[in-house]
């Protein structure tokens, strides 16, 4: 009987020993480094402001989306009368004269 419970406390001793011992996990092994909470990922958004300055010129179109404001008092802006079938437009700071069917610019002035 005391030999059974020697050899019983031996076993023990000699499981006991070797459980306590420290593993590393399989991923820390295989795949680098345990990752804890999410991955962040950091934007830097850079906010570019493009000036846009369109050159116009005699004989070409003007874009439709130029040509709703119509100016209706010329000679306060001390423009000329426009001819038959033209109107006076005003894109920016210039006065452009159009003919109101095809849009052809006419002449241009700027604003005073």
């Amino acid at each position: 009987m005391k030999k059974i419970i020697a050899s019983a406390i031996a076993g023990a001793f000699l499981l006991g020993a070797t459980a306590p011992s420290f593993a590393q996990s399989y991923r820390a092994q295989h795949h680098g480094p345990a990752r804890h909470g999410p991955v962040r990922v950091e934007k830097h958004v850079t906010k570019k402001v493009i000036v846009r300055k369109d050159r116009w010129a005699r004989g070409h179109a003007l874009p439709r989306q130029y040509r709703q404001s119509y100016v209706r008092d010329y000679h306060r802006y001390h423009l000329r009368a426009p001819g038959r079938g033209q109107r006076w437009v005003r894109v920016d700071n210039q006065f452009i004269l159009i003919n109101s069917i095809t849009g052809m610019i006419a002449a241009l002035a700027a604003a005073r």
